[in-house]
């Protein structure tokens, strides 16, 4: 079975010259030839395969996955899942509904799309200082991120410093230095989901999964930074009544970006099945052994899913 993960699909904005999305008309294409080629697992069948830990009817079939929990999920996504009966599972991070500030993460996204990368990495390698990067992972995470992506010149390295490098102490007020000196304005009340959009989206048969609160790399953190981030993840769907299955997604995915700490934590939760990035099928034994990281496609390994 086969496991899709989605993130930006949409249509072009001349505001955003450089930005990397799924272009709709493609995203469309992509589940025509997923329904022709394999056919899309029922939500029964892979509960069922959840419950049983065998993939029985599921076996063959796609699941499609979207991380993030962006406007264009409603707009695009939900609009052509409705219009062919199908269900997705959609990975929320949570912050942003109680602060009202978009994740550094998106800010990040929407920098890359809005302004040349040569330009964005000379800018921060201005602002940047050696006190700023404590990690002694830094070779592993230079050799493990970004390597299934296809950017602009600049644009790799500026994501992965801000991401990967960086100190956390540092990250958010870096992020501001930059955006000030290219006087870009971020929106966030229009860049996520509505909770009455989360609501009416799960209420339709749409599972609504944790993807942590600040969408941090899990491995960085201490064991009780992380509990906190699943925890009050989900706390915060349980709220807003968007949890019937305890699902939860790896922010960034990768083998690098959580640890044993952070699997030990999702099993203490009762978490049902967690999603890593690894580009494999899900076979029997992954849901016996593997649950808390099953495996899963970026979109663009497979024809029409390659970024605008």
């Amino acid at each position: 079975m086969k496991a899709i993960m989605y993130h930006y699909v949409q249509e072009y904005s001349s505001d955003l010259p450089y930005f990397r999305y799924l272009d709709i008309r493609n995203f469309v294409k992509q589940l025509d030839l997923f329904e022709k080629k394999f056919g899309f697992v029922s939500k029964t069948e892979w509960m069922l395969a959840i419950e049983r830990k065998r993939l029985g009817d599921a076996k063959g079939k796609v699941l499609l996955t979207f991380d993030d929990a962006m406007s264009c999920h409603y707009q695009y996504v939900y609009t052509e899942l409705k219009r062919r009966n199908l269900w997705g599972i959609f990975y929320v991070p949570t912050q942003p509904y109680i602060t009202n500030k978009m994740l550094n993460v998106h800010r990040i996204h929407l920098l890359c799309g809005a302004i040349n990368g040569v330009e964005l990495l000379e800018r921060l390698l201005y602002f940047l200082e050696e006190k700023m990067i404590p990690d002694k992972k830094i070779r592993a995470f230079k050799e493990d991120t970004y390597t299934n992506q296809s950017n602009y010149e600049g644009i790799s390295q500026f994501k992965r410093i801000l991401n990967y490098f960086v100190s956390y102490h540092y990250r958010e007020a870096l992020i501001d230095k930059v955006a000030n000196f290219f006087d870009y304005k971020f929106e966030a009340p229009t860049f996520y989901l509505s909770v009455e959009e989360l609501q009416e989206m799960h209420a339709y048969g749409n599972i609504i999964g944790a993807h942590t609160v600040s969408h941090p790399v899990m491995s960085k953190l201490s064991a009780g930074a992380q509990l906190s981030e699943i925890v009050n993840s989900f706390n915060f769907l349980d709220n807003i009544n968007c949890q019937t299955s305890k699902t939860y997604c790896h922010p960034y995915g990768g083998f690098h970006s959580f640890d044993d700490l952070t699997i030990d934590i999702l099993y203490s939760q009762n978490v049902q099945y967690s999603f890593n990035v690894e580009h494999r099928d899900i076979i029997d034994a992954d849901l016996i052994s593997s649950v808390q990281c099953l495996p899963r496609f970026d979109c663009n390994k497979f024809p029409f899913g390659k970024a605008s």
